[in-house]
């Protein structure tokens, strides 16, 4: 039986929590969270190297300065999957998990989180000459107290990253898996009448356009209803707890 191990568990992560012990694919060694109340499982308030010890993969759900402080001790241990994707739009962090996964053998795991058809944009990186992403979200979801629409950032999605690290990820992994992050451009709106987080992707290249709207309530949290689906189905790709068809 594969072990793992949490670095943060919130809702994303209680979810697969939830998930995992309903599977029973995978023996949870330990969660990593400084303020989780889980009654009965091995939660710890700091993730230290000898928790590691036999762990086979690591799931991140903390955020993108946590994750840049353990990607060394997880990597020597274990593979991972991380959700606090914008950590990528960290030149250094970049460079460095792309080091420690060559130096320790290991591999990093992207989920598509709150999209949908993240390796199809990842299969056509070499055409794409344009990735736009628009995501509108609550003034309370990105930690403001807008009274009207507005258009809070546009323009390059590293910059994003830098002034919206929790509510990004979709595009950072969009980002990551196609033309970069100097490349794509992203646009996030503010709208206190809206109570979901709602993404609309173009990507163009030549002869191809694709576009995407999806749309996940959220009621002003920064996850929406989506995301932990998804993450349950990633960890039991990763894992291997699906048996029949496999969506690949």
């Amino acid at each position: 039986m594969k072990k793992i191990g949490f670095l943060g568990c919130g809702k994303i992560g209680q979810a697969i929590l939830a998930h995992v012990k309903e599977q029973r694919y995978a023996e949870v060694a330990f969660i990593a969270d400084p303020v989780a109340v889980i009654p009965g499982e091995p939660v710890v308030r700091f993730c230290e190297e000898a928790l590691l010890e036999g762990v086979d993969l690591v799931i991140e759900c903390a955020t993108a300065d946590v994750l840049k402080e353990k990607i060394d001790m997880i990597l020597r241990h274990s593979d991972l999957l991380m959700f606090s994707v914008t950590a990528f739009s960290d030149a250094v962090f970049s460079e460095k998990a792309e080091q420690f996964c060559e130096e320790y053998g290991r591999r990093i795991f992207i989920p598509h989180g709150a999209i949908l058809g993240l390796d199809g944009i990842f299969d056509g990186r070499k055409v794409w000459n344009e990735v736009k992403i628009i995501t509108t979200k609550s003034p309370k979801s990105l930690g403001r107290t807008d009274t009207e629409t507005s258009v809070v950032y546009d323009g390059p999605t590293r910059e994003a990253c830098r002034y919206y690290p929790r509510n990004v990820n979709v595009h950072a992994a969009i980002a990551l898996a196609g033309i970069g992050f100097d490349r794509t451009h992203s646009v996030i709106i503010s709208d206190p009448a809206v109570s979901t987080n709602a993404h609309t992707i173009v990507l163009k290249g030549d002869g191809i356009e694709i576009s995407m709207d999806i749309s996940s309530f959220a009621a002003g949290a920064v996850t929406g209803a989506y995301t932990p689906h998804s993450a349950c189905g990633s960890v039991d790709r990763i894992l291997g707890g699906m048996t029949g068809q496999l969506f690949v």
